[in-house]
């Protein structure tokens, strides 16, 4: 299973609803425990799709286990791209494209949530910061595609983790 349960996005059998309900049940939490702090940082990665660095997401693609064939597959799709953009009706040159998922593409919002897993990955390994415990289940991130919440115990502390 290369994605964790607290993303969501653009995959089957996961809504949008599964996120809110954990959210829902964490606010509800801390305020049967108001002696406890806690934090959620929302965070909507502006132009996310558009800053998909190519060589990170094949490198990605390799670790993760997906073979040579299906990652030479997309080296090809993001190999050498350009386009040219209309203005005032003129098309321009072609601009070369170096970053970036593919607009339209139906792998790209698949892709795109592979290569953020790297990232949601750390925040959840990264032992600095204190997620909310739920018998033995912690939860310090709730994802859907790139619109995340973070969920913090003793924000003053553990915000800083998150910032680095």
């Amino acid at each position: 299973n290369f994605i964790h349960p607290d993303q969501n996005g653009f995959l089957p059998k996961r809504q949008i609803k599964d996120n809110i309900s954990i959210i829902l049940d964490t606010l509800e939490y801390y305020e049967a425990h108001p002696e406890k702090q806690m934090a959620l940082i929302f965070l909507d990665a502006q132009k996310a799709f558009d800053n998909v660095d190519w060589r990170f997401m094949l490198l990605q693609l390799t670790q993760m286990g997906f073979g040579e064939k299906f990652t030479q597959a997309i080296e090809t799709i993001y190999h050498n791209q350009s386009a040219k953009v209309m203005i005032n009706g003129e098309l321009t040159e072609f601009i070369d494209i170096s970053k970036g998922t593919r607009q339209g593409c139906p792998l790209s919002p698949l892709l795109f949530v592979l290569i953020l897993e790297v990232l949601n990955r750390i925040v959840r390994e990264e032992k600095g910061m204190k997620g909310m415990k739920i018998r033995k289940e912690e939860y310090k991130l709730q994802a859907f595609v790139d619109d995340l919440v973070f969920i913090l115990e003793e924000p003053l502390i553990t915000a800083s983790k998150l910032m680095e």
